[in-house]
C-alpha cells in the first residue's frame, strides 16, 4: 500500500514537472500583464533583466506608457512592437522610442510606416500582428521606452530582452498569468469556461459514473444495491455541478439574452435539471429488474447536448 502510494505521488509529481517544462519550452517570453495598471513617466513600469525576454501586455488610455530600465553594466536592448489580431479585438498600430536619463531620444522603433505580419501564437492559441523590432547596445544606467501612436488608444505588447529563461518561479508565475491575459488582454471569456466546465465535469461525470454502474447492475442484485449507495454519496456532487452550471449559464445569458441558441439551450437544462431530479428519485428506490435505463439513457444524451451546445456559445 506504502509503495503504491509512492508511485502514485511520483507520478503526479512527474506529471507537473512536465507541465511546468511545457510551460517553458512553448512559450518564449516571460508574460507580464500590465493592462489595469497606471503608468507615467513619473510611475514607469519597471523592467527587471532587460536582456531576458520578457513580453509586457498592456492598454494605452489616453496618454503614452512608459518602461523604465536602470542597469548597472553594459546590456544589449531588444524589442519588438506587436498587437492583437483574434476576432473582435484590435490594436492600433504603436510605435516605441527609447529615451535615456535626460530624455533625449537615442532609438525610435517607428510602428506607423513599419510591414507589421501576421504572427500565430501555438502556446496560447492568439492571433497577433507583429510589427517592427530592433536591437542596440547600451552603457549602464537608467532608460525610458515610450510606447505610443497618435491616438494613444488600443492594446498591444511590447517585447524586451532576446534571452529565453524559464526557471521554476516564472512557470508557476505563467500558469496564473496566462489565463488572466487570455480574458483581460484577448477578451476571452475564461473564467466563464472554467466554471461552467467545472460545473459540467461535476454534473456529468457523477451521472456517467451512475449511468456505468447501471448498466452492470443488470447483471446482479449486489451490483443494484451498490448503485443505490453510491448515488446516494455522489448525489451532493452532481447537483453542486448542475447548480454551478445553471448559475454560470444564467449570468452568460444575461449578457446575450436574445441569441436563440441560447435560450434553445436554456431550455434543455431545464429539462435536464427536472429529469435529474426524477432519475435521481428512481435510482434511490430502484430494485434488481426494475431499473431507469431508458431515463438515465435519455438524460446522459441531453447533458452531451447540452455542452456541445454551451461550445458553441461561450
Amino acid at each position: 500500500m506504502i509503495k503504491s502510494t509512492k508511485v502514485h505521488n511520483l507520478g503526479l509529481l512527474a506529471i507537473f514537472v512536465f507541465l511546468l517544462a511545457s510551460i517553458s519550452m512553448v512559450s518564449a517570453h516571460q508574460p507580464r500583464l500590465e493592462t489595469g495598471a497606471n503608468v507615467s513617466y513619473q510611475n514607469p513600469i519597471i523592467v527587471q533583466n532587460p536582456e531576458i525576454s520578457q513580453a509586457f501586455y498592456s492598454q494605452l488610455n489616453g496618454n503614452p506608457d512608459y518602461y523604465k530600465i536602470s542597469s548597472d553594466k553594459t546590456f544589449k536592448l531588444y524589442l519588438n512592437l506587436l498587437i492583437p489580431a483574434s476576432p473582435g479585438i484590435s490594436g492600433s498600430f504603436v510605435s516605441a522610442e527609447v529615451l535615456d536619463s535626460t530624455g533625449n531620444n537615442i532609438l525610435m522603433v517607428n510602428g506607423t510606416n513599419a510591414n507589421w505580419q501576421p504572427y500565430f501564437e501555438e502556446f496560447g492559441g492568439d492571433n497577433y500582428l507583429k510589427g517592427p523590432e530592433a536591437t542596440t547596445n547600451l552603457p549602464a544606467g537608467t532608460y525610458y521606452i515610450k510606447v505610443f501612436n497618435a491616438p494613444n488608444q488600443g492594446k498591444y505588447a511590447i517585447a524586451i530582452g532576446d534571452i529565453e529563461s524559464f526557471p521554476l518561479d516564472e512557470s508557476l508565475k505563467a500558469i496564473v498569468t496566462i489565463p488572466l491575459l487570455k480574458e483581460q488582454f484577448f477578451g476571452k471569456p475564461v473564467s466563464t469556461l472554467f466554471f461552467e466546465f467545472l460545473g459540467i465535469i461535476l454534473a456529468l461525470g457523477s451521472i456517467m459514473m451512475l449511468f456505468a454502474m447501471l448498466l452492470k447492475s443488470r447483471k446482479s442484485d449486489e451490483i443494484t444495491q451498490l448503485t443505490v449507495k453510491v448515488n446516494e454519496v455522489i448525489k451532493p456532487v452532481m447537483w453542486l455541478g448542475i447548480v454551478i452550471t445553471a448559475f454560470v449559464w444564467l449570468y452568460v445569458m444575461y449578457k446575450d439574452p436574445l441569441n436563440i441558441v441560447g435560450i434553445l439551450n436554456t431550455l434543455l437544462l431545464i429539462i435536464i435539471i427536472i429529469l435529474s431530479w426524477y432519475t435521481g428519485s428512481k435510482l434511490s428506490k430502484m430494485e434488481f429488474g426494475k431499473l431507469p435505463l431508458k431515463t438515465m439513457a435519455l438524460l446522459v444524451i441531453l447533458w452531451w447536448l447540452f455542452v456541445y451546445l454551451s461550445i458553441a456559445i461561450i
